[in-house]
């Protein structure tokens, strides 16, 4: 299988370079990154084992439309999409396209453009951060997704945990609401996971504005996935989800998987937050958590100004 990977932040990096050799793997970049990678390769290290890889793979630096694929597999942020789609729709030979980042509108917009029969959704199980050359990456236990068969053996050929999700549009759209109410609190905890964990206030103002977004969900008529986080946020009591995201949030591997994203990618939250506003007004319901975590989200993205950067 020959597939080319569109990003090598963190989540590029990695699903590239587990999966070389299983295919033989492409990595799209662009400036310093696409120099770091042909100088280094693709660096790993493992933040629970400490282990560290080097993988090497074909790099460019962009994406003509006589190149040819059997798949692509686009890890970018959502601030980065706009950037990213002209060059995938000028290319026709690209059969299959995943796209694993946070998209709480799902498929639609994506399929206008390429056409659905080359769209396919699916989220990474895993977080880390750019350190340098080096990115350092935690895989996350309780998010296993994905939505291609076909690929779904490829990945766990990799050492991927995956599953198969029947509607990843609601996934994503759930996903969205979870990740910037859990961002924005971390914003007003003053950027970090312990701080959190430490205010009872923000953590239930954060567990709230979960609960919330996922009521605007079922208000549009979609349902709630993934299973377990409608068990927490929907049907157990509040004290019962502030109690598990306290003690989660005390470990220092919630930086890797929460704080250091957040904070690195204000301007993805801030656009996060926008799409979810919008399925908010639509809904017509009240959701003043929400809206206290998308104003901090806001005022950090506002101190913090980011540029929007090209997918790198």
């Amino acid at each position: 299988m020959k597939m080319l990977v569109y990003g090598a932040g963190v989540i590029g990096t990695l699903y590239a370079a587990r999966l070389q050799g299983q295919a033989d793997v492409t990595v799209l970049s662009r400036g310093s990154r696409l120099e770091d990678i042909q100088r280094h390769g693709l660096v790993l290290e493992d933040v629970r084992t400490g282990v560290r890889s080097v993988t090497r793979v074909t790099s460019v630096g962009q994406l003509l439309a006589e190149d040819s694929f059997d798949m692509a597999l686009v890890a970018v942020r959502r601030d980065q999409l706009s950037g990213v789609m002209p060059a995938l729709a000028s290319n026709n030979n690209i059969p299959s396209i995943m796209f694993m980042l946070n998209n709480p509108f799902g498929a639609s917009a994506l399929a206008e453009v390429l056409g659905s029969h080359r769209v396919l959704l699916g989220f990474p199980g895993a977080a880390g951060a750019m350190e340098g050359h080096v990115v350092r990456y935690v895989m996350i236990e309780q998010q296993p997704t994905a939505r291609l068969r076909t690929l779904l053996e490829t990945l766990r050929a990799c050492g991927f945990k995956t599953r198969i999700d029947d509607d990843m549009d609601a996934w994503l759209t759930a996903h969205a609401f979870f990740v910037t109410s859990v961002s924005g609190a971390i914003y007003l905890a003053g950027g970090h996971c312990r701080e959190l964990s430490r205010s009872p206030v923000l953590l239930m103002l954060m567990v709230d504005g979960i609960r919330q977004g996922f009521s605007v969900m079922r208000v549009l008529g979609r349902p709630v996935h993934p299973f377990a986080l409608k068990v927490l946020f929907t049907w157990m009591p509040r004290a019962f989800a502030v109690n598990y995201w306290r003690r989660f949030l005390s470990h220092d591997i919630a930086e890797f998987i929460f704080a250091r994203h957040a904070c690195s990618s204000s301007a993805e939250m801030q656009m996060l937050s926008a799409d979810c506003r919008l399925l908010l007004a639509k809904s017509g319901i009240s959701a003043p958590a929400l809206e206290r975590l998308y104003e901090a989200i806001d005022d950090y993205a506002k101190t913090n100004k980011q540029e929007v950067p090209a997918a790198s």
